[in-house]
């Protein structure tokens, strides 16, 4: 059996295309349940309201969710909500034995 893996990414955004986002989060993730049986959500830091996170937990197949997730971002654009000098950042987690 595959451990599942929980992915957390997290980056900066621009200020003031928070509607924008979260509508193209909406759709982002909907099209990888779709693809992938994979539900993600996102947040906002309790303490700074410009940094957001995605979050999409029990991936068994990493390889089929990356290049969903990938061709995804890719097609709703969503590097343009991201602000000037900052990026994606991805971290993967599995749970203890």
């Amino acid at each position: 059996m595959t451990t599942p893996i929980h992915y957390y990414i997290y980056y900066p955004v621009q200020v003031g295309l928070e509607i924008d986002l979260a509508r193209t989060l909406y759709n982002l993730q909907a099209d990888l349940q779709a693809r992938t049986g994979i539900a993600g959500r996102f947040l906002r830091k309790a303490d700074d309201p410009w940094t957001w996170m995605e979050i999409y937990e029990n991936v068994t197949d990493a390889g089929t969710f990356d290049a969903a997730l990938d061709e995804g971002v890719a097609r709703h654009g969503l590097d343009r909500f991201i602000d000037a000098g900052g990026r994606r950042h991805t971290e993967r987690f599995v749970a203890c034995a």
